[in-house]
């Protein structure tokens, strides 16, 4: 039986630790705690419910620069638009809108999924402007 050199047997198992042990943590990485699928939002509604007319309505994501605008908004009327589905992914989002001569901001906020919606279906942004300052955001089901 050959003779191992005590300086090369530590060597190896040196190798042997360092080697196996980011397979040991791949091994021990934890899974996901919500693997469902992301909802897949494909549009938003702008509702007016106010009587005096609003423009520049716009919802914006700073995380991301992405947003969705409108821009002049009769009293009791809506607005809508589609987009390519993209994944919901509970960012902070921010409405701006002007109103009355006044430019009003929500400040940033996270829309909650509501506990029946279908992940398996698309989903749209409702947003509703129901008084001067007062604006709102929820994820609603897609109609088919």
């Amino acid at each position: 039986m050959p003779c191992v050199k005590p300086a090369v047997q530590r060597r190896v198992w040196r190798l042997a630790i360092t080697g196996l042990f980011p397979l040991y943590l791949l091994a021990c990485a934890a899974e996901p705690v919500d693997s469902t699928p992301p909802v897949q939002i494909e549009g938003m509604v702008m509702q007016n419910q106010t009587q005096m007319y609003v423009s520049a309505v716009r919802l914006l994501v700073p995380a991301t620069g992405n947003f969705v605008s409108c821009g002049n908004m009769p009293p009791e009327s809506r607005c809508s638009t589609t987009f390519p589905e993209a994944a919901y992914t509970g960012n902070p989002v921010e409405i701006t809108w002007s109103q009355g001569g006044e430019i009003h901001s929500t400040g940033q906020f996270t829309v909650q999924l509501p506990g029946d919606l279908d992940r398996e279906r698309p989903a749209r942004v409702h947003i509703i402007i129901s008084g001067p300052g007062l604006a709102g955001a929820l994820i609603v089901q897609s109609e088919e």
